[in-house]
């Protein structure tokens, strides 16, 4: 147990070092906001997508389709679920329609699936399958925010496939169909290693544009014990148990069980702000959700997982 302890603060403390050098550039104006539209944009149509690309091709998991489909319908229903629970509970808090409460759900209920997942899976299993079954989770994952995700923000049910298909989610749908196709056998190794290359930067960026993004929203944003404790409670706590006991019960698929591990663990995402702003929310209660658990994750991250994994035994 103590071992097993000590492995997996080593595998979290990299993440928060580099989410708090992040915060430490934005807060001495190292690196100055005017940049972060421009990070944004290389990380998510060029450096994320190869990422991806690198670690679904040749895949094996990313080459059974039903396989595919299993671990797409488990990452919505992660997400499904936890939105309703989260809108319910929020009626308990006192929270109602035009003070927040649509966005205190979705922020509440969306961890931070992509960013700070990937190197906790690397440090933690030497499994070179799993960041494709993450992915392939994380389509999932996608389908969720864009339907059931912007119904709760706008009272409408509706799914634009433009919405969705960015280049992270093609990279994966692509990836899938030069598998199937037996055509990533053909790909050349020069252009291959450079997909690697610059894959490779792709997770400190992200992490490091997090931290940036938090040290910007600290000062800006009004907190509330009310939102703060029932963020951290619900995301942190309440979610965790219910995702780890389902896997436990339900899911007896090892590489599937350390997903929704590490996903559990997770704090709320920042994306949400964007959703908050552009339909018509309030980004303040967004990112104080976001804040206030990536703030606490720092105690709360290693419990998760270390217990849940004792439980799940993986």
């Amino acid at each position: 147990m103590p071992d097993h302890i000590i492995a997996v603060l080593s595998a979290t403390a990299p993440v928060f070092l580099i989410l708090i050098l992040g915060v430490c550039l934005r807060k001495t104006n190292t690196i100055e906001s005017s940049v972060d539209s421009g990070i944004a944009k290389l990380f998510l149509n060029l450096l994320l997508p190869c990422f991806i690309m690198h670690n679904i091709l040749g895949s094996q998991v990313a080459s059974d389709l039903p396989k595919a489909a299993t671990l797409t319908a488990i990452g919505a229903g992660v997400i499904g679920i936890s939105i309703m629970i989260t809108y319910a509970l929020s009626s308990l808090l006192g929270m109602s329609e035009g003070t927040g409460r649509r966005s205190f759900t979705v922020a509440t209920a969306l961890q931070n699936y992509g960013f700070m997942p990937i190197p906790l899976l690397m440090s933690l299993y030497a499994d070179t399958e799993l960041l494709a079954t993450m992915f392939l989770f994380n389509l999932g994952v996608e389908l969720a925010i864009f339907s059931i995700g912007i119904m709760i923000f706008t009272g409408k049910l509706s799914f634009k496939p433009k919405d969705i298909l960015k280049a992270p989610v093609v990279a994966v749908l692509l990836g899938i169909l030069l598998n199937v196709t037996n055509l990533n056998t053909s790909i050349p190794t020069a252009l291959l290693t450079s997909i690697d290359w610059i894959g490779q930067t792709a997770i400190p960026l992200s992490l490091i544009a997090i931290g940036m993004t938090i040290g910007e929203l600290m000062p800006e944003t009004k907190y509330s014990i009310k939102v703060s404790c029932s963020a951290i409670i619900i995301r942190l706590i309440i979610l965790p148990t219910l995702i780890i006991a389902t896997a436990y019960f339900l899911i007896p698929d090892p590489s599937i069980r350390k997903i929704l591990l590490v996903q559990s663990a997770m704090p709320a995402a920042l994306f949400p702000i964007v959703l908050a702003r552009h339909y018509g929310g309030k980004p303040s209660i967004v990112a104080e959700v976001a804040i206030s658990t990536s703030i606490m994750s720092f105690l709360t991250m290693p419990l998760v997982i270390v217990l849940g994994s004792q439980l799940l035994g993986v």
